[in-house]
This record gives structure tokens, C-alpha cells and sequence, in this order.
């Protein structure tokens, strides 16, 4: 697969800055990259406000992850967030969006990943890729609900592991919550420190 590649890293001006920011977004470097290696497992290409989005499959979502990241040329090696978008009302299906958000500090360029799935449909987890990945991860299952397929420790992240109330970031969670939540244990283990302010700079 890499030699079919191998014409596009020779020439150095398929990789400049410019081609990242380019209208013509088939001339896109990781566009034209993944058309080559994953042949119909690019479903969409968004730019928006100078930011390119590329839409790719479930099933390939870790496959594409380590690939741009390995990549000789695009380098995309720093995974800044993952979360997820629950699209309920805006489409029929998939109901949700993960993304991440990735950054080459060679190239000093910007992408953005989505992978479409329903619920109940496992996501190949990127901690084998980012180890970042791990809480990122752990926090979209928490508050919607996607489970990330091999992930080390997949728990919930900010609510009580005996949470039974579902997933709050959910769009078809009520505002108020299902039920109140007791809290048993109400003191403090921490003292609060407190300090008068005395007007004066720290």
C-alpha cells in the first residue's frame, strides 16, 4: 500500500502548508492519502471556517488513527480532545458522532476525525494509538453512552460507578435528571481553607 503513496511524498509540494488550507479539499494531503489506503471508507469532507472535517467509517476508525499518525508525510501525532455529539433530532441515523481532534506539530496543521455510530454500536478505542485517548474516552462513554471497543478500563469517568440514570449529555435527557441522587457521605474529608483578602497584591 505504501508505494502506491510513494508519488505523492516525492513531491514535496503535495505536502506544503498551503495544500492543508486549500478550497479544493480532494487536494487535501490526509484526503488524498486515505482515498488511496482506505477506498470507500472516507464518507464526507467538511471545511468550515478554515478547519477540515473528514467523516470516516466506524469499523476503520482505529486503522485510520494509527495511519495518519504513522504517516511519513502528514505526522498527525498529537491527539488534542475526543469527545462526542449526539445528532438526535438532526438526522435519522447514526444518532452519534465521535471526534477527535488531531495535530501535526511537524506540519503544525489541524484535522478533525468523525466516525458516525448508533447506540450500542462499539467504537475501536484510540488508546492503542494516543494513550491521551484513555479519560477522553471514558468521559464520551459516561455522558452518552458509546462504548469504545478495547479500551483498558472503560468506567465511568464524573458520575458514581452505581449511576443508573443513564447518560446526561444525551439529548433526550430531561433537564431536571430522572430522579434525585441521594449523596450519603456530606462531610468533608478536606477542611475548606479559609482567608480574609486583605486588598492587598499577591
Amino acid at each position: 500500500m505504501q508505494h502506491r503513496l510513494d508519488h505523492l511524498a516525492s513531491d514535496t509540494s503535495q505536502w506544503g502548508r498551503e495544500r492543508w488550507i486549500d478550497e479544493n479539499l480532494e487536494a487535501h494531503p490526509a484526503v488524498m492519502a486515505l482515498r488511496e489506503a482506505f477506498p470507500g471508507d472516507v464518507l464526507d469532507i467538511i471545511r468550515f471556517r478554515d478547519e477540515t472535517t473528514i467523516h470516516v467509517t466506524r469499523e476503520r476508525w482505529r486503522e485510520i488513527a494509527f495511519y495518519l499518525r504513522d504517516h511519513e508525510r502528514i505526522q498527525l501525532n498529537f491527539l488534542t480532545d475526543l469527545t462526542a455529539v449526539d445528532m438526535l433530532r438532526l438526522r435519522t441515523t447514526p444518532r452519534f458522532d465521535v471526534v477527535a481532534n488531531l495535530y501535526s506539530i511537524p506540519n503544525r496543521v489541524r484535522l478533525r476525525l468523525k466516525a458516525g455510530c448508533d447506540d450500542g454500536e462499539p467504537v475501536p478505542s484510540l488508546v492503542p494509538v494516543w494513550n491521551g485517548a484513555n479519560w477522553l474516552e471514558r468521559e464520551a462513554y459516561d455522558m452518552f453512552g458509546i462504548v469504545f471497543e478495547g479500551h483498558p478500563n472503560l468506567r465511568r469517568m464524573l458520575l458514581p460507578d452505581d449511576w443508573d440514570e443513564g447518560h446526561p449529555l444525551r439529548k433526550d435527557y430531561p433537564l431536571r435528571g430522572w430522579k434525585e441522587f441521594p449523596v450519603y457521605n456530606t462531610e468533608r474529608v478536606v477542611p475548606r481553607v479559609r482567608t480574609r483578602w486583605t486588598g492587598r497584591g499577591v
